[in-house]
């Protein structure tokens, strides 16, 4: 990987060059993304959210040990990797399984299943499936209607965001749920577009 732009950090770099298993990798790399935070707070999309990207049964006042935080990432480095593995077929290197299970937790089990990035793998051609996980950089925000007006003149979807407010807009809402693009490096993305490059570049090794 020597002289090549990576996303990925040098103690995550250092596991793959070590050969370590995906589990191990995996466990690393969502420490890394997702933080850790033993009280619920709302991500970008308004998610309540805790430990290292829980959100299942989360609310507002949900507390959780570091103990207990580490044994769920654990179990759901497992189930992840085991759901990888059983809707994908082609043999893949450690990294990359890492990198595709570390994607199908953040965009959830049906998401993975149906998407075309998974389709492409399937069908032979991994590089392409890997660069289709890229297209999945988006939240959706409830917004204010002036927030998305806002929102909308520095948006590079500029014009689905404004489709989106007259619809509101023609049903009397005074709120709207807008489809943000993580790529543009919006506020409430909170490191989604690395993640996702990082996720990418992973499943490629």
């Amino acid at each position: 990987m020597a002289g090549r732009k990576t996303f990925l950090s040098a103690a995550v770099l250092a596991l793959i060059a070590a050969g370590a298993s995906a589990p191990a990798i995996m466990d690393q790399f969502i420490q890394e993304k997702e933080g850790e935070s033993l009280t619920a707070y709302q991500d970008g999309a308004r998610v309540w959210t805790i430990c290292n990207g829980r959100t299942a049964g989360v609310t507002r006042s949900t507390i959780m040990t570091k103990a207990e935080c580490d044994a769920w990432r654990q179990t759901e480095i497992g189930r992840r990797l085991a759901f990888v593995h059983s809707v994908i077929k082609p043999e893949m290197s450690e990294p990359a399984w890492a990198g595709i299970a570390s994607w199908c937790l953040n965009v959830g089990d049906t998401g993975c299943a149906g998407s075309n990035a998974v389709s492409l793998i399937n069908s032979g051609n991994q590089p392409a499936g890997c660069r289709a996980m890229l297209s999945w950089r988006f939240i959706t925000r409830s917004m204010t209607i002036a927030e998305a007006s806002a929102f909308a003149a520095r948006a590079s979807n500029q014009a689905d965001v404004k489709k989106r407010i007259r619809l509101a807009q023609s049903l009397g809402k005074q709120r709207v749920d807008v489809k943000v693009d993580c790529s543009d490096e919006q506020p409430w993305c909170k490191g989604l577009w690395q993640r996702r490059q990082a996720e990418a570049e992973m499943c490629t090794l």
